[in-house]
């Protein structure tokens, strides 16, 4: 009887997240949607509905109109941290792994953590829904390319990780074109706007590339060879397949010689 009340308690406190994740990724959630995924009756979705109210009053206020819960732009989460990772791979259906946690349980085991650099997660949350609504909204951003802080108004499409950090591709009403925005450097973003759809495509994303690299030619040929078996090159070289708007970010994690510092270990076939 414990162990089934137990059973009972956690999954009625997942419920309970994933009402507060759509909440707050989405922007609205419904009875639909709890059934749907926990396969529970109506009766229930309301009472899990209401149950989260009663633990988070001031984050969902009722349409009557469009008979769904909706959050407020002030919403705060009390039942988890939110975390884009979590929305891409829950909403987006691309699983994102969660990066790696420094330890050393052991002596024998040391784990390097890159420094965290994400955005405030009210602007994560506010790019996520205008991506995921095809809205435009302005953010005020921090470039390396000019002094101070800016407000810029955008048009989510698309997110990409370097492996580093995420970044936004979007609409930049100011340039005209598609650029990528880097969400560590969005001190703050507004509530999303209104619906745009860009009047071009944005060819640089929808496109993919493959991209062919080896081991750089300036090496002697047994540090080539080592560089070869390390990346599991076939034939000494190695290809991978990528959208062409990633590809920069793609040569700059695995350091490719560029032609203007030391030699690299790797180098682009053109």
């Amino acid at each position: 009887m414990g162990n089934s009340s137990t059973k009972d308690q956690w999954a009625g406190r997942e419920r309970l997240a994933f009402i507060e994740r759509a909440a707050w990724w989405r922007g609205v959630v419904n009875r639909g949607d709890l059934r749907e995924v926990f396969g529970i009756s109506a009766a229930q979705a309301s009472a899990d509905l209401q149950g989260y109210q009663e633990q988070n009053p001031t984050a969902l206020a009722y349409n009557v109109r469009s008979k769904r819960y909706e959050a407020r732009p002030e919403m705060s989460c009390v039942m988890h941290t939110p975390r884009l990772e979590e929305a891409v791979g829950m909403f987006l259906g691309t699983p994102v792994p969660l990066p790696l946690v420094s330890a050393r349980s052991d002596a024998r085991v040391d784990i390097f953590v890159p420094p965290a650099r994400r955005a405030d997660a009210a602007v994560e949350r506010r790019i996520f829904l205008a991506l995921d609504q095809g809205k435009r909204l302005a953010v005020t951003y921090w470039s390396v390319n000019s002094s101070g802080a800016k407000r810029r108004e955008i048009a989510p499409h698309g997110l990409g990780h370097d492996g580093y950090r995420w970044h936004v591709r979007a609409w930049c009403f100011e340039n005209g074109d598609f650029r990528d925005f880097v969400l560590s450097r969005m001190e703050k973003a507004e509530w999303p706007g209104e619906a745009f759809t860009p009047a071009e495509k944005d060819e640089a994303w929808e496109r993919e590339v493959t991209v062919v690299l080896r081991a750089n030619s300036e090496l002697d040929d047994e540090r080539r060879k080592t560089i070869e078996r390390d990346y599991g090159m076939k034939g000494g070289k190695l290809q991978m397949r990528m959208r062409e708007a990633m590809k920069e970010y793609c040569l700059a994690h695995l350091r490719v010689a560029d032609g203007n510092d030391r030699p690299r270990h790797l180098e682009l076939v053109e």
